[in-house]
């Protein structure tokens, strides 16, 4: 009787659990966040942080649709999924019927009925429908367009059974809300799809673009290297070409200061036998002058 007492969820047998309030604790903390609220006006979040004393209240709110996310701090997958949440808050954010809520499993005891077995995890809460709760599959990926697929299929506030009231509201409707915003998020979805065919196509255009410079620089460079060895070689040719002139020139000097020599010697020897000529004249005249 006592078990059955209290697990039952209307037992008068009271659990206690210690959630991050009770860590917490305190007056003094009690006191300083009143004074964070009285500075700061309220503002509503994008994602609703439970602890263990908010959670049965926010989730079992019969007005509201809950998608809530188990998860932990050590958990390294949740911490990749909390953009894909805060990107369906913000979709959320002007349907007043949804909230996007997250528990720490980790520092807030919950009831065992509302446990999960690993993380991250992800429940729907119905509205009108509580007792109903679904959970998201885990053969499925986290993304925000499944997301969205999940609560429109789920949603309590489709399933209402008050069809003449959703159907007055219309377009303004939670269902009418979430399935503009379905749309719009399929066309951002076609928009970047778009966007990234551009894209790869003008890489794709870069990519050959930049294969043809290359092979214009390959061509570039043998034409250039083509004629530097022409370059080369006709400028050894030249350089033979000036030896040979400069081997010459040297050979012409040498014959030339030969000549010279020869011109020399060859003159002072017809001065030196000029010179006895004029003596053997001069010997001459003065022997026929004394025969007489």
């Amino acid at each position: 009787a006592f078990i059955r007492n209290f697990s039952s969820p209307y037992s008068h047998l009271q659990r206690y659990l210690v959630g991050e309030d009770d860590r917490k604790g305190g007056e003094d903390e009690v006191k300083h966040l009143e004074q964070q609220q009285q500075k700061w006006p309220p503002q509503r979040r994008l994602i609703t942080e439970l602890t263990t004393s908010s959670f049965v209240a926010s989730i079992m709110d019969q007005q509201m649709d809950v998608l809530l996310f188990y998860y932990t701090q050590w958990c390294g997958f949740c911490s990749v999924l909390n953009h894909i949440l805060i990107q369906l808050a913000r979709l959320l954010q002007g349907n007043g019927t949804i909230t996007v809520a997250r528990v720490n499993v980790a520092r807030n005891d919950l009831p065992w009925e509302f446990m999960v077995d690993h993380v991250p995890s992800i429940l729907l809460f119905p509205r009108y429908r509580k007792p109903l709760s679904v959970k998201y599959p885990d053969n499925l990926p986290i993304t925000l367009p499944n997301l969205l697929r999940f609560i429109l299929q789920h949603s309590g506030s489709l399933h209402h059974r008050n069809r003449s009231s959703v159907g007055a509201q219309g377009s303004d409707g939670p269902g009418g809300v979430l399935h503009s915003e379905f749309l719009a998020l399929q066309r951002e979805v076609q928009t970047l799809h778009h966007t990234r065919e551009r894209l790869s196509q003008q890489l794709a255009q870069l990519w050959r673009e930049n294969r043809q410079l290359k092979f214009d620089i390959r061509s570039i460079e043998q034409s250039l290297e083509r004629q530097v060895q022409e370059k080369s070689q006709q400028l050894a040719e030249a350089l033979g070409r000036l030896q040979q002139l400069a081997d010459a020139s040297e050979t012409l000097l040498n014959e030339n200061m030969l000549l010279k020599v020869l011109l020399r010697a060859l003159k002072n020897r017809t001065e030196a036998e000029e010179q006895a000529e004029v003596e053997r004249e001069e010997t001459g005249q003065e022997k026929s002058h004394q025969a007489p």
